[in-house]
């Protein structure tokens, strides 16, 4: 071991390099970027003694590993952030996700229109407008029985129609437009509960969500869907029943005012509040008839105020004011100014187009009030026409009227007859409509007490009375 060395054994203790390449002057450049790339950084440049210039290998190996941490910083950057707090970006806490929409979306046509509400809870929030059925609707989100067709606007999911698609591969959109099961408008009129019932959010909704409307109750009808009526009330539980109400149709009887167990205060009355302190009732407040004794009425009022009023202080119908007629059917008059002034512009023309849309009891009121006026050229124009049909021509016709000449003061003294003791409802049946008359009174149900004016829808689709039509 102690002979000559070979010439290469010198040159391999002073290393492969010529020059040392990891120097102090090397080490202090690291450490000065490093410092540099946090804020305010600054380290002092190291002073080592000349005689301690040979560091120890493990210090040599740990400034290495430093070193690769700040050149590869992107890939160590959670260990790095915990060393160097200020250099390092602090990490972002993970973004909330967007559920998944909890069931089917898409488009869907309606099985008809339909009163939109602002929360997806039963009769909750607020009423935002109703939505044609003509059009189909983008459902963006189902929820809690309700789907979501724009920014705060939701129907009961039992609106959609989800044999749409089907369908229209077998016909065109107008044909199934016209055949398919639709919820449809009526002429708004007035019914009374024969039998107690909850309402409910859609037809044949399985547990009815709704309050319960107990026998005499009066309702306005304003839908029709097979059994069902979609109604207004009112409440009188303190709450707001926002959006449509449902009832069977078995469930709501031709209005009669000698059944009504609901209607307006005549007279102002002393009353007791929840809490038992007196209160007052004044007219025109909406009342329920909870009981009877004595010959008095014991009655509730819409903010569960009780009192005890005279028989004759007790107005059937909360939906009419003080000033009517108490013992006439409203249904007799138009229920509202702007019929009464369409009803005027046909008179001008007595073209059908006026009459488009229009339902069989709005033609029967047509037909009523201008026979009352001896408006004969009216009347004419509102009957079915028609190879079809036996109506006589129109000269005809105002030549047969012209020998009469009290024929107006008959009509009238015939229709305030009826006006004064018969309630109406219409009945639709495909073309063929009736416009039935029920003799008011309890029993008033054999085939004597009824009678009925007759329509037929031509075929624009307008409806128009029948020749003769109360025979």
């Amino acid at each position: 071991m102690n002979g000559p060395k070979p010439e290469w054994y010198d040159k391999l203790k002073s290393g492969p390099f010529t020059r040392k390449t990891f120097t102090m002057d090397d080490i202090y450049r690291i450490e000065q970027k490093t410092a540099q790339s946090a804020q305010g950084g600054r380290v002092r440049k190291l002073t080592i003694p000349k005689r301690r210039r040979t560091l120890p290998v493990l210090a040599a190996v740990f400034l290495c590993i430093a070193a690769a941490a700040f050149l590869f910083r992107g890939e160590l950057e959670p260990a790095v952030t915990k060393a160097w707090s200020g250099f390092v970006k602090p990490t972002e806490p993970p973004q909330e996700t967007v559920p998944p929409l909890r069931q089917e979306t898409g488009t869907f046509y309606l099985k008809g229109d339909a009163t939109a509400v602002s929360e997806p809870e039963a009769f909750g929030g607020e009423e935002v407008g109703t939505v044609n059925s003509e059009q189909p609707v983008t459902v963006l989100e189902k929820r809690n029985r309700f789907v979501k067709i724009g920014e705060k606007r939701w129907i009961p999911e039992w609106y959609l129609n989800k044999d749409a698609d089907k369908r229209l591969k077998e016909v065109r959109l107008s044909q199934f437009l016209m055949e398919r099961p639709v919820v449809t408008m009526t002429a708004p009129h007035y019914g009374v509960i024969v039998q107690g019932v909850n309402f409910s959010l859609y037809p044949e909704e399985s547990n009815p969500s709704g309050g319960v409307l107990k026998h005499g109750r009066v309702v306005q009808v304003i839908r029709d869907y097979r059994d069902w009526v979609c109604v207004n009330v009112f409440s009188y539980d303190g709450r707001k029943y926002v959006g449509d109400k449902w009832v069977p149709k078995a469930n709501v009887g031709v209005y009669d005012s000698s059944v009504a167990q609901e209607g307006l205060l005549k007279e102002r009355v002393e009353a007791l509040s929840p809490s038992g302190t007196p209160a007052y009732l004044h007219p025109g407040a909406r009342i329920v008839i909870e009981g009877e004794a004595d010959g008095f009425y014991m009655i509730r009022s819409q903010s569960t105020y009780t009192a005890k009023i005279n028989k004759s202080d007790f107005l059937p119908n909360p939906f009419l004011g003080l000033d009517r007629k108490e013992d006439i059917d409203p249904q007799w008059h138009f229920y509202q100014e702007e019929m009464l002034n369409r009803y005027e512009d046909f008179t001008k023309t007595r073209t059908d187009d006026r009459l488009k849309g229009l339902e069989p009891i709005d033609i029967f009121r047509y037909y009523v009030t201008a026979s009352e006026k001896g408006d004969w050229e009216t009347v004419y124009a509102l009957l079915i026409k028609g190879s079809d049909y036996a109506t006589p021509s129109r000269d005809e016709y105002l030549s047969d009227i012209g020998r009469e000449p009290d024929a107006d003061k008959q009509a009238k003294q015939k229709w305030d007859a009826l006006r004064k003791d018969y309630m109406l409802y219409q009945e639709i049946s495909g073309d063929s409509a009736y416009i039935v008359m029920t003799k008011r009174g309890p029993g008033s149900s054999s085939s004597e007490d009824k009678q009925a004016f007759s329509l037929t829808r031509n075929k624009a689709g307008i409806w128009k009375a029948s020749w003769l039509p109360m025979q």
